[in-house]
This record gives structure tokens, C-alpha cells and sequence, in this order.
């Protein structure tokens, strides 16, 4: 693997799950630790990532109080115009999950005032988010997944099947040359795979940087969902969704 792309799937893997380890990259990239410090070292040199002890994250675009950190990904502005789209379908009294992605995370910088809605995520930071809206939250229990705020594993799996989801919003690594939708997270993908059978409508997140992006987890195929969001042009070759794709200018 050529050293820019190394560093274009670091970047999106960092972008993802908002705080890698070096041993997860070095699993995830097959390269040696030593060279994914040298590669961490060179991105944070051209300001694009923060080293933090035995990982990295995203460099914020700009100064924001945490928890709200969906601003950190380079595709901040694609996901906000995903989100204020996708967020047209939540209807009233909704309960409503939202995943660990930071473009599914982006859907919560819409909803005050909705205290309508009743919100599930497996993110922590999302939950603390939706939580000072004053919206009623709940956050799945369970391991909290690497250097990650994600939950995920056993436990999770099974606190999510404990309630009756009417939509959920969801994104991954990516789809793949197959219209598969695809990620780097096994735990992730374990809860994304349950609640996609039992969500009422599903709603993937899904900025065209993602369209013919591989990786080592199958998650379902982009039929298998409602609706996908994105910015660009569906692929040809991909499946569509069940009710409709929603292209976002």
C-alpha cells in the first residue's frame, strides 16, 4: 500500500471512530506499529490529527465544547447536509436510534427542542449531547470498543433488544464495489446487523467519499436498508435501497 493511501484510510478510519489505538490501526492497516507512529507523526505535522496517549484523533476544524465533536471529520460540512436532510424523517413521539458514526452523531446537532422523541445510542458522547438538550436518552450498556466512545459487544446487543426502534440512523466505513455495506468493527457491526432486523425504518448516512470503499466486515447489502442519504450520484451497479434514495445537493 502506497504511503498517501495509508494515510487517506488512517484518516478515514480516525474519522470514524473519533480516537484509534496504534495497535488497532497497525491490525487494521496490516503495517507495523513502528510505521503507523512514523505515518501519525507526519499527519500530525501537516495539522491534521492530534496524537494522544498510544492513538490519535481527527484535528477539530474549529474550536467547539465537548462532547459536540462531529465537527472533527474532514467531511463535516457533506454530513451536516446529510443530516439536516435525513432529519425531515423522524416523526413525532419517534424512538429513535443513533449510532456511533460521526455522521449519524451529526443528526443530534438538529434535534432541540424535540422532547418528543425518545433517543438510543451506543455512542457516550452522543448520549451526553442529546442529554444536556434535555431529551430523553438512553445509552447502551456494554465495552466501551478501543480508545473509541462507541459501546458495543454482548451486553449491548443485548440491552438493544430490550426496546422497539421506529428509526434508525446508521453509517459505516463504507460500500463496497457490490453496493455491500461494509466496516472495520466487528462489535459494530454485530449491533448495526440486529438492530437493521428490527428497526422500523433505516436510514444510512452515506457521503459519496465512502461509494467503493472495501473492508474486512460485511454489514448488509444497501437493499437491506429504507433510505440512503448521500451527496452524489449512486453507483449504477448498486442495489437500491427498499423506499428510495435521497440525494442531498
Amino acid at each position: 500500500m502506497l504511503k498517501e493511501e495509508r494515510f487517506k484510510k488512517l484518516l478515514k478510519l480516525l474519522e470514524e471512530r473519533e480516537f484509534c489505538t496504534v495497535e488497532y490501526l497497525s491490525e487494521v492497516l496490516n503495517v507495523s506499529m513502528p510505521t503507523i507512529r512514523r505515518d501519525l507523526s507526519e499527519l500530525v505535522n501537516r495539522g491534521l490529527i492530534i496524537r494522544s496517549h498510544g492513538g490519535a484523533m481527527h484535528m477539530p476544524l474549529e474550536e467547539i465544547p465537548y462532547p459536540v465533536n462531529f465537527r472533527k471529520s474532514t467531511h463535516y460540512r457533506e454530513k451536516a447536509s446529510l443530516a439536516r436532510e435525513a432529519v425531515k424523517l423522524i416523526t413525532s413521539n419517534a424512538v429513535v436510534f443513533i449510532d456511533s458514526s460521526t455522521s449519524a452523531g451529526a443528526i443530534a446537532e438538529h434535534l432541540k427542542g424535540r422532547q418528543d422523541l425518545m433517543i438510543i445510542t451506543n455512542s457516550l458522547l452522543t448520549a451526553a449531547y442529546l442529554k444536556n438538550l434535555g431529551i430523553r436518552t438512553y445509552c447502551l450498556g456494554g465495552e466501551v470498543i478501543g480508545g473509541s466512545s462507541a459501546v458495543g459487544g454482548s451486553l449491548a446487543l443485548e440491552a438493544a433488544s430490550n426496546f422497539n426502534i421506529d428509526i434508525m440512523f446508521f453509517s459505516s466505513y463504507g460500500i463496497n464495489d457490490q453496493g455491500m455495506i461494509v466496516d472495520t468493527s466487528e462489535e459494530e457491526t454485530a449491533l448495526r446487523a440486529a438492530l437493521l432486523k428490527n428497526a422500523g425504518t433505516t436510514i444510512f448516512l452515506c457521503d459519496s467519499s465512502k461509494f467503493g470503499q472495501s473492508a474486512m466486515f460485511n454489514l448488509a447489502p444497501l437493499s437491506a436498508v429504507s433510505y440512503l442519504v448521500t451527496d452524489a450520484p449512486v453507483p449504477s451497479q448498486y442495489p437500491s435501497p427498499k423506499t428510495g434514495t435521497i440525494l442531498v445537493e
